[in-house]
């Protein structure tokens, strides 16, 4: 198994599975300027990307596979950004190989792919994080705290409601500018399916760009509140907005989600108590330096409203540094970690369940 544990300060050995566009600004970037980090190897099926990557980057070693890549070259980590369909297989080979793991959300499409990757991880002892980046913004963990404070202390009165929502516009903001793009991605490729076997086919498609986008919407639900809810009700509408419901014992919840030519992203949480209303308004995934804007409106004569203070930071970097920091202290379990992410896809499914009669 690889890994740096304990009082071991050596650099992490990272290796890159996929660097596309996301693959570049989002992962790669920051694994490669971050200290107690070292970059080692990628592995990229298109030649062209792989070459120009590995070039601009001043990569050692470079791979035309995952495969290759494992049984090659030095590494503690991989971080695999490769297409939603593709990942499930490449992630099942990182694992059986020994390696601390970071994948892109979702972890897989269905509840007995998620389940077989936990196991292997578990099997193999090593860390296995999600690309849930959200959990690691930091006005949504100043968010969690203040939630967990106010139930704890009634201050507020007890939770009411809570609302989601994410209406997904242009997340694209030019951090750098990646190299070697446009190379076509070769078919054949070791895939999942991208859906479960009972959802009819002409749902297929509708529910893996559910799974893509707001299967962070789900996740950040089950953090903020502490706990996984159970389904109510689905109302989805493939042309229009569409509205979840849970229920999380004491109070409901919503997700409301869609995607409209706005050109915003509009994404946000806000969490009714008795006497106060937090608002958690998410930024684009892509805009570097902001964080999750916090507010608090409390009830009462004075009607006050309080905006919380947070640095300039971006979820992606935070993410990708917890990830280096659990592997090189051997901290618990990573803060989004597979064996947690399997409850996410288990709500998808079963939210999904509502559309079959």
């Amino acid at each position: 198994m690889g890994g740096v544990t304990g009082g071991n300060r050596a650099p992490v050995k990272v290796g890159m599975v996929g660097v596309g566009y996301i693959g570049q600004i989002a992962h790669l970037a920051n694994y490669a300027e971050m200290e107690g980090c070292e970059v080692t190897a990628i592995a990229e099926i298109r030649p062209s990307l792989r070459d120009a990557v590995q070039a601009h980057y001043g990569i050692p070693q470079a791979f035309t596979s995952h495969r290759e890549l494992l049984d090659n070259a030095d590494l503690d980590a991989v971080v695999a950004v490769t297409s939603r369909h593709h990942t499930g297989p490449v992630a099942l080979d990182c694992l059986k190989a020994g390696k601390h793991l970071l994948t892109e959300k979702p972890m897989a499409a269905t509840l007995g792919q998620a389940e077989t990757l936990a196991e292997a991880a578990k099997a193999a002892g090593v860390k296995y994080a999600i690309g849930y980046m959200k959990r690691h913004d930091e006005g949504v963990q100043l968010a969690r705290g203040l939630i967990e404070g106010f139930m704890a202390s009634g201050e507020l009165g007890p939770l009411t409601f809570a609302r989601f929502y994410c209406f997904q516009g242009h997340s694209f903001y030019e951090l750098a500018t990646p190299v070697g793009m446009g190379e076509e991605r070769p078919e054949g490729l070791g895939s999942w399916a991208v859906a479960p076997d009972w959802l009819p086919r002409e749902l297929h498609a509708d529910y893996d760009n559910f799974m893509n986008v707001y299967s962070h919407d789900i996740n950040l639900m089950r953090y903020l509140l502490g706990a996984t809810p159970s389904v109510v009700h689905l109302d989805y509408r493939a042309k229009a907005g569409s509205v979840a419901l849970f229920d999380f014992g004491d109070f409901p919840a919503v997700l409301e989600f869609g995607m409209f030519e706005h050109g915003n992203w509009c994404e946000g949480v806000e969490i009714f108590f008795q006497r106060g209303r937090l608002t958690v308004e998410l930024p684009p995934p892509l805009l570097n330096g902001t964080p999750a804007r916090v507010t608090l409106q409390r009830g009462g004569e004075g009607n006050e409203i309080e905006t919380f203070e947070t640095k300039q930071s971006w979820s992606f970097r935070r993410q990708a540094q917890a990830f280096v920091d659990n592997i090189r202290d051997d901290h618990d379990a990573p803060l989004a970690s597979g064996e947690d992410a399997v409850e996410d896809i288990r709500l998808a499914e079963t939210l999904w369940k509502c559309l079959v009669k």
